[in-house]
């Protein structure tokens, strides 16, 4: 399954405590890969920043987490933290 949500900067993920760690670069400069670690959820996720983002609003990291159905915890999570989420099965 995916989970796909947004943020406005890596600190709001990182220290949330879901686990989110090991980020490193890929081929472009704004995307990035990484384990998400928590002991009820596993996965990878890639985020990169937004690159057509319209004038007068800044841009956000847009995450796309995989892994299994435990991620629903990882989704409810996040919603109780004010992320808009969305899920879809793969």
């Amino acid at each position: 399954m995916k989970v796909i949500f947004r943020s406005k900067d890596f600190a709001s993920v990182d220290g949330s405590g879901f686990g989110f760690n090991h980020r490193r670069p890929m081929t472009n400069s704004w995307q990035y890969q990484g384990r998400v670690q928590h002991r009820q959820w596993q996965g990878t996720y890639e985020c990169e920043w937004e690159q057509n983002v319209s004038k007068g609003r800044q841009p956000e990291l847009l995450w796309t987490v995989n892994g299994d159905a435990r991620l629903f915890g990882l989704a409810a999570g996040l919603k109780s933290k004010g992320f808009t989420v969305d899920v879809e099965p793969e």
